[in-house]
């Protein structure tokens, strides 16, 4: 089989709950609704696991979402309390004082039980109720486990505690931090590595001279990059690029010293932190929607794959929810009340990570400076902590998170605030969700969109022939004026109204007949994000092999556009997929012809030639469990590297930089920027090394030195054998569970095609299972759950289950 269960002494037991999964509907608990007015409620569970929540309509949505919440909570119970303690900073309590630089980060950022409890209170009464609910029905759970200890899952008795009851601030703290995990900007600091890197650039070439090179590095917006919607939407047409050089080339920046690098080092000890309990939520995602007069017979189709890392369990889950006037099914996770990807009988939705602008920093007057509260932080092993949080009119001040005995008045250095356009509506999400699964419109849809606290692409099709595309999130309208530094740092600081935000994204039933997307950008006149560097959007981006897909192909089947997900997810280019050699063939291909053709490079340049474009070798029939990396993607891998590294190596070594410190992506968009041919030109001759007068010069002559370079490295042919590489999935304190064949794939998918009277065709997937449960056997060994592992068969093979219609 394409996935492989590793042989630990849990194999067997494994196997044998693994034989136990039976293709039979099972009926577990209903909700406390079950003799109420609405009549029965019931929830029951397919072969895989996956639960279904019916009932009448007339049921009230506080007993839905209470059977939903208990279902959750059999499954997920211990990855759902670590979602919480890390969105309520209190993962330090039970893993010890290395964590308390999360529980800071969570509590500075944040807000306090009070300012959640308000939140809670001022809440809609949908809302409310569908919180009020799912919290019942995790306390349910939590009261049997209290009364059979048999019950309690096997990593709270190792970790030696029990679960304490929810709380809708639980909930609202995870709700809110779930969606800061998906906005580019929220936990990034891409404002204050920009200011380092302009004065580590002004230090060593000069402030013109770094001017230009910063814009090179940081353009605002390129014509050339692909766009969820096309460039002939009306008073959608891209910006020509505007040269900020001599506005900031005049500029006197302010020096934050080492506060970017600490803030770094602190963010990158946070990530690897949470990978290590399995609670850090990754970003990405692919999606496309495709019109019927696009497709073979008619029908729209939508497929939504969000990439959200690999876990054991998986971050997500599936479910159904066919009572209280809800009919939906789709993807969640744990903690969070409601479908967040999903279908309808009306419409289906897709949701990716957008690039909206969220944040900006801030150097603050201390003056402005004021104390907001104490917060005391239990450490296990240790004393407790406590903290000042502070805070100005913006928005926390970040200068805490590395300096417990911060002082406003009498601060180290400068005082940074963090404001944040999405800070209070992040809790009408939870009514966002509800909204987007009642929609009986495309209008309607997008008035739930409007309830979103987070920047998310949405691909959307529905079975009155509709496809449509929107970017969720609040984009405050900004002024004029250098929005890629901290505000304040190089100029007066510019402010804007979290209320005023500019025109939405958003598009319907566009003339090419879809709309696709991985990560990329929205519109053509959507700058890049301001507060990170993966928003930074050139001609070459991962999603071309989408667009391109798409543009190319008419009378599409079912199956070739659900298989395109396979198709993509065997590319692989910086790590990140797409195929950058389409880019560079002609430039590449020419440069080592004119240098002159020896045997080897001639090989190269057939090698290549012959190539299908996918890391997988073998064709098609090896994409889903092919063991061997193709040749020609070995040694583009290589060759592009070297390329850069010949390229940007001798500008990009500073005193805190390297060029390996840039995305390679960004490099690579520079790097075809300087080759010409697009909107953007370079206003630095990057191939040129002033400090090696024996380093090639240009372009073409890096191009050939690095393939000379590569190929004698390489050695002998083949070079990609059993190199395609696993996915691994480790459970935080057993290890290593599970392998799938490793291919950019996402962590759930669903497929759709929609008729005049609702869905036709539903087909889904995720790894490993629906539940997470694991007991402790008699002899103290820990028991995985009969659905721990039931969803493997279709994930490893890339073949999704058919999913229940809605009848």
């Amino acid at each position: 089989m394409p996935g492989k269960q590793k042989m630990n002494k849990f194999a067997a037991l494994t196997a044998l709950l693994l034989i136990a999964a039976l293709g039979v509907f099972s009926i577990i608990a209903s909700g406390p609704g079950g003799d109420g007015p609405g009549g029965t409620l019931a929830t029951t569970r397919d072969a895989q696991g996956v639960w279904f929540v019916s009932g009448p309509d007339e049921t009230a949505l506080t007993d839905v979402f209470d059977a939903v919440g208990y279902a959750v909570a059999v499954d997920r119970l211990w990855q759902a309390e670590l979602y919480r303690r890390q969105a309520r900073g209190t993962l330090a309590e039970i893993f010890g004082q290395g964590y308390l630089g999360n529980d800071v980060a969570v509590r500075v950022l944040g807000y306090s039980t009070a300012e959640l409890t308000d939140a809670f209170n001022n809440l809609d009464t949908i809302s409310q109720n569908i919180i009020n609910g799912y919290v019942a029905g995790f306390n349910r759970r939590l009261a049997e486990i209290a009364e059979d200890d048999s019950l309690l899952p096997f990593e709270f008795k190792q970790m030696g505690f029990s679960p304490a009851e929810w709380t809708v601030e639980d909930i609202l703290a995870w709700v809110a931090l779930l969606q800061r995990n998906f906005d580019p900007e929220a936990l990034d600091q891409g404002q204050i590595d920009n200011l380092t890197l302009y004065q580590e650039l002004m230090a060593a070439y000069g402030a013109v001279t770094a001017a230009g090179m910063f814009e090179d590095l940081r353009w605002t917006n390129d014509p050339d990059a692909v766009t969820y919607i096309p460039a002939a939407i009306p008073d959608q047409a891209a910006k020509s690029p505007a040269s900020k050089t001599s506005a900031l080339a005049a500029s006197n920046p302010v020096n934050l010293g080492s506060f970017g690098a600490q803030l770094a080092a602190l963010n990158n000890q946070n990530r690897e932190n949470l990978k290590k309990i399995n609670a850090l939520a990754q970003m990405g995602s692919y999606a496309w929607v495709v019109a019927g007069s696009k497709t073979e017979d008619g029908l729209p189709i939508i497929y939504s794959g969000p990439q959200m890392g690999f876990y054991t369990p998986s971050i997500v889950m599936e479910g159904s929810i066919r009572a209280g006037g809800m009919q939906v099914s789709g993807m969640t996770v744990p903690g969070i009340p409601g479908i967040i990807i999903g279908r309808t009988p009306h419409h289906a939705w897709s949701m990716q990570v957008g690039h909206g602008h969220a944040v900006d920093f801030y150097v603050e007057n201390p003056a402005d400076v004021t104390l907001n509260h104490n917060e005391t932080f239990t450490i296990a092993g240790a004393a407790p902590v406590t903290l000042p949080i502070y805070r100005t009119t913006r928005g926390p001040v970040i200068n805490t998170l590395l300096d417990q005995a911060f002082d406003p008045a009498a601060p180290a250095g400068p005082v940074i605030s963090y404001k944040y356009a999405h800070r209070d509506y992040e809790f009408h999400t939870i009514r966002g969700f509800y909204d987007l699964a009642m929609a009986q419109s495309m209008d309607q849809f997008g008035a739930g969109i409007e309830r979103l606290g987070v920047c998310q692409h949405f691909c959307y099709a529905d079975r009155d022939s509709n496809i449509a595309y929107w970017m969720s999130g609040r984009d405050p309208e900004r002024g004029a004026g250098e929005w890629r530094l901290p505000q304040g740092s190089v100029a007066a600081a510019l402010d804007w109204d979290a209320g005023v935000l500019r025109e939405r994204s958003t598009d319907r039933n566009t003339t090419q007949g879809y709309y696709c997307g991985w990560n990329n950008k929205t519109n053509p006149n959507y700058d890049n994000t301001y507060n990170g560097v993966y928003g930074i959007y050139g001609p070459f981006h991962r999603a071309h092999v989408v667009d391109d897909y798409l543009r190319g192909n008419n009378d599409l089947t079912y199956e070739q556009v659900r298989d395109l997900a396979l198709n993509i997810a065997t590319t692989d280019s910086f790590h990140g997929g797409g195929n950058p050699w389409s880019f560079v063939s002609t430039a590449f291909v020419n440069a080592v012809t004119n240098a002159g053709l020896t045997a080897d490079r001639q090989a190269a340049l057939d090698l290549m030639a012959a190539w299908d474009g996918h890391f997988v070798d073998g064709g098609a029939a090896e994409w889903p469990a092919g063991t061997d990396r193709a040749d020609a993607w070995m040694l583009m891998d290589a060759w592009l590297e070297e390329c850069l590294r010949l390229t940007f190596a001798d500008e990009l070594q500073t005193a805190t930089l390297t060029w390996e410190d840039q995305p390679q992506t960004l490099l690579f968009n520079v790097f075809l920027h300087g080759l010409g041919g697009y909107s953007i030109t370079n206003n630095y001759d990057w191939f040129a090394n002033l400090a090696d007068a024996g380093a090639p010069q240009t372009a073409g002559a890096i191009i050939v030195q690095a393939l000379d370079t590569v190929l004698a490295g390489l050695g002998a042919a083949p070079w990609g054998t059993g190199a395609r590489g696993e996915i691994s999935y480790r459970h935080d304190l057993l290890g290593e569970v599970w392998t799938s064949p490793y291919s950019n794939r996402s962590t759930f998918a669903h497929c759709i095609q929609y008729g005049s009277s609702g869905p036709v065709r539903i087909e889904s997937m995720f790894p490993l299972g629906e539940s997470g449960d694991i007991l402790e056997d008699d002899n103290g060994a820990p028991a995985f759950n009969a659905h721990f592992f039931t969803m493997t068969p279709y994930f490893d093979a890339f073949s999704p289950r058919t999913f229940p219609l809605f009848e």
